[in-house]
């Protein structure tokens, strides 16, 4: 400070004392609250939109991941048509082969009148 202002500013505080003092203080000491409360706001809006940002990424997660599920669960009914396909026809493969129909000496047999020797 320079020695005018000095001056000046103890010229003013001795002509209003003790409260003047307090006030002046006072005023100095809000300052610096409203300075530290800005701080603090800016600190709690930014890290507000950095938890808004993650909880975003954890939505678009589960979306993901329930789109998987829907998918996983359509490819699992195309398996159980196509194990169902398989099974209907390894039963009409079992029951050809147990009445041996591919067979032609038996197929000729079984065709035969009369009495079969064997």
């Amino acid at each position: 400070m320079d020695g005018a202002v000095l001056d000046l500013a103890v010229k003013i505080v001795s002509g209003f004392g003790i409260p003047g003092i307090i006030f002046v203080v006072w005023y100095y000491s809000e300052k610096s609250h409203e300075k530290t409360l800005a701080i603090y706001r800016d600190d709690t809006l930014r890290q507000q939109k950095i938890f808004e940002e993650g909880l975003g990424e954890v939505r678009r997660m589960y979306e993901n991941n329930a789109e998987l599920v829907r998918r996983f669960a359509a490819l699992a009914g195309d398996q159980k048509d196509i194990l169902l396909m398989n099974a209907q026809g390894y039963a009409k493969l079992c029951d050809q082969v147990a009445t041996n129909q591919f067979c032609p000496m038996v197929r000729l047999k079984k065709q035969a009148s009369g009495r079969e020797e064997g």
